[in-house]
């Protein structure tokens, strides 16, 4: 998450707390928490900061030999 979109979910929590008189702490805690949990959790990105090494493996294999049975 970007600072600007962290910002935008503090204020989004911050105006739904003041606008409903039915969200409680525990409420306020727990979106609190997924915004942290966002900013720490990068297990689902997906970055492919080493991508030329698949292709090494292109250019060293010699399939002129390879045969197909």
């Amino acid at each position: 998450m970007t600072i600007q979109q962290v910002v935008a979910e503090l204020q989004n929590i911050k105006e739904q707390t003041l606008n409903n008189s039915k969200i409680t702490l525990d409420d306020v805690i727990e979106a609190i928490e997924d915004v942290i949990t966002d900013c720490k959790d990068n297990s689902m990105d997906f970055d492919f900061i080493d991508e030329d090494h698949y292709g090494e493996y292109e250019r060293e294999t010699d399939f002129t030999q390879l045969e197909i049975s």
